[in-house]
């Protein structure tokens, strides 16, 4: 045992001998996707939109970016998977575009330029700190160029011929409207309430809930609740304070910032469904109820034509050929250069300069 130790160090010793003065360069390969190169500029840009996304997405807002998770999944792990995808659509980009037989006027492309150097000009320091020349920046940027300049290819042939039909189904397959009423969380000094007061003002969301569910309708009831909610909490009540209370918005399954079980409940509700959600408060010590009621997604015909149609075809024609390329780009071979991922790992990003 003593002699394989001896062995195994004298070993250690010559490889270290080995490598004295050498000096390992930096690869200028990362991976090559369906057989094409990808060279480290271009790698190192995508990894850092990653790497940006991840912050803002990342579950624990409080920790550092590579310490958190996101959609748990280890930001890491999540930051390579998004990057070697968008490194995969760049190329079928430019690929697309080219089977298109599409291409920039001189006049585009020096709009383009005057772009980029002004972007260049605030960011371009940092991004090289990241190892990101304006080459690959420009690469970068004129590939969601092309991107738009196919999708309104897409959009003109058959595939972007949606009818009202399909468009009404998508929205409402897709999205709930939801209308809603704050009730006011704070006394007249802007303090939380005391434990009784908010009991009260809980009760008093859950009862216009009950009522709203028994066939009631928000419109009718909110500004008789807001009233009592505003005098439970010693406050004047404001003809305004209806008006900038009670509102609609859309929700879908990737809309976030709401408590667990609340997209998919009402995302699986009637119309005139209602119920109460805590809205989020900067505040930790103030429990703010929101009573909700689902709605028609549109009010009829014309408003459906006149607000959402032109939305929802846009929309539709997106997704359909987001998915399309997903597809094509599944397909595509990657082989990584692990000691060039190692090299380039997310955690020498730099978020200074």
């Amino acid at each position: 045992m003593k002699m394989k130790r001896w062995i195994a160090a004298v070993l250690c010793a010559v490889l270290a001998l080995s490598l004295t003065g050498c000096k390992f360069s930096a690869p200028a390969c990362v991976m090559t996707v369906d057989g094409e190169e990808i060279p480290a500029g271009l790698y190192l840009m995508y990894q850092y939109q990653a790497y940006s996304s991840a912050r803002s997405r990342r579950e624990d807002t409080s920790a550092a970016v590579l310490k958190s998770s996101i959609d748990g999944v280890r930001a890491a792990d999540w930051i390579h998977t998004e990057t070697v995808s968008a490194v995969k659509r760049c190329i079928w980009i430019e690929r697309a575009f080219e089977q298109a037989g599409l291409s920039f006027t001189q006049e585009e492309l020096d709009a383009f330029d005057q772009r980029i150097e002004s972007i260049w000009s605030y960011s371009g320091a940092l991004l090289e700190e990241n190892g990101v020349g304006k080459q690959s920046y420009r690469r970068m940027y004129l590939s969601e160029e092309k991107y738009v300049r196919l999708l309104e290819e897409y959009r003109s042939g058959p595939d972007g011929d949606i009818t009202q039909a399909q468009a009404r189904a998508y929205m409402n397959e897709t999205y709930s409207r939801i209308r809603r009423l704050i009730l006011p969380a704070t006394d007249a000094e802007s303090a939380p309430l005391a434990a009784d007061k908010q009991a009260e003002l809980d009760a008093l969301a859950a009862d216009l809930a009950e009522r709203l569910n028994a066939g009631g309708s928000l419109d009718d009831l909110a500004e008789e609740t807001l009233k009592q909610a505003y005098e439970l909490c010693g406050r004047e009540y404001t003809e305004e304070a209806l008006s900038s209370d009670l509102g609609a918005f859309f929700i879908s399954e990737e809309t976030t910032g709401f408590e667990d079980g609340f997209v998919p409940t009402v995302m699986a509700a009637s119309v005139g469904d209602a119920g109460v959600y805590q809205n989020n408060t900067s505040n930790e010590d103030v429990s703010q109820p929101v009573v909700y009621q689902k709605i028609d997604n549109y009010e009829d015909d014309a408003d459906f034509t006149e607000n959402y149609w032109e939305i929802l075809q846009n929309e539709m024609t997106s997704v359909a050929f987001s998915d399309r390329q997903k597809a094509e780009t599944d397909a595509y071979d990657v082989q990584e250069d692990g000691f060039a991922v190692w090299m380039y790992r997310p955690s020498n990003i730099k978020e200074s300069v």
